[in-house]
């Protein structure tokens, strides 16, 4: 498996997992992302990175296994800014943005194909009626494609349906000079 870390103030891997156990500064509270996940965690919460953390545990004078705590009290203090040691692009990285500084952007795949997105009719409206309307059918038409290449099919769809709509009116006004031109100059 290819996991990705946050260390250091920057995003690091991938690496494979035998190679975390050996990456200097790595411990439960490092931020990892691999296929699959929507979003950073801290090693630690994750049950497929449990295996790095065995050694983690020791035993006191009374035989009892307790964990080892770590430097760092808390990750989401790390990830609000309320940890005074955190390094300041630390600080800042937010969890559920995927267009932050320093991910990796990964295409979420979906099994529906994009919806029509209307590109081609909004360009031909507005470069020949320059009409608000058409202006309204070509930023429509391209969050069709924005909010697909994010995974928000729904939001997709109705971009799509709003995109169609005001092509239709655009061409619906663009036709109503034409008709009055030919009514009164006959």
């Amino acid at each position: 498996m290819k996991v990705w870390i946050y260390l250091d103030g920057q995003q690091q891997g991938p690496f494979e997992l035998e190679e975390l156990k050996s990456k200097p500064g790595f411990d439960r509270n490092t931020r990892v992302w691999f296929e699959g996940l929507p979003k950073w965690y801290p090693a630690g919460e994750l049950e497929q990175l449990t295996s790095l953390f065995a050694e983690d545990t020791v035993r006191d004078e009374g035989g009892e296994i307790e964990e080892v705590a770590d430097t760092v009290a808390n990750a989401d203090d790390v990830m609000t800014g309320t940890v005074e040691s955190a390094e300041p692009a630390m600080k800042s990285m937010p969890d559920d943005n995927p267009y932050a500084p320093g991910r990796v952007y990964r295409p979420v795949v979906l099994d529906e194909p994009c919806p029509p997105t209307y590109l081609g009719w909004s360009v031909f409206l507005f470069i020949c009626c320059c009409s608000p309307v058409s202006l309204g059918a070509l930023a429509a038409s391209i969050f069709v494609s924005s909010y697909y290449g994010r995974g928000d099919l729904g939001k997709a769809k109705k971009a799509s349906e709003w995109a169609a709509w005001l092509v239709m009116i655009s061409i619906a006004l663009g036709m109503l000079p034409m008709m009055f031109m030919s009514a009164f100059m006959g």
